[in-house]
């Protein structure tokens, strides 16, 4: 009896431990790709700016990385509460959250394609080479 108790008080420390580093783990991610990742946004969609991959790549169904340059942030929110169509189709699922986790959401994704932008350019200007007479070589 003994051993018992002492068993699941050990793994009831194990639990709560690992719970307390886990919330510890979540507050570095953004409030955006938690309200994405709660809602079950991957479930479809991957965001590869952040890391978010799909196993299995559904056709149909596009990278969030740069949804925000293509689309107009109110669009957006429009779109996945099911108020507009793309394509002449709506969201498949309607976005259940609060409204201040959809403008959450939004801006991160937007955020994502702003931050692209800027990695991207940075990317061009160091595959510049410029040779001694001044003149630029792009790569």
């Amino acid at each position: 009896m003994k051993k018992v108790t002492a068993y699941l008080l050990a793994m009831s420390v194990l639990i709560v431990l690992y719970g307390f580093q886990a919330n510890q783990i979540n507050d570095d991610v953004p409030a955006g790709e938690k309200i994405f990742i709660e809602n079950k946004c991957a479930t479809c969609h991957s965001v590869e700016a952040a890391g978010i991959i799909l196993k299995k790549k559904k056709k149909t169904v596009p990278d969030l990385s740069d949804v925000g340059s293509k689309l107009e942030p109110a669009f957006i929110m429009k779109f996945i509460t099911k108020q507009e169509t793309l394509n002449d189709a709506k969201h498949m699922y309607g976005f259940k959250g609060s409204d201040e986790d959809l403008k959450t959401l939004v801006d991160w994704l937007v955020g994502l394609s702003k931050q692209n932008a800027m990695d991207s350019s940075a990317t061009k200007c160091d595959s510049t080479v410029t040779k001694s007479d001044s003149t630029k070589i792009n790569n």
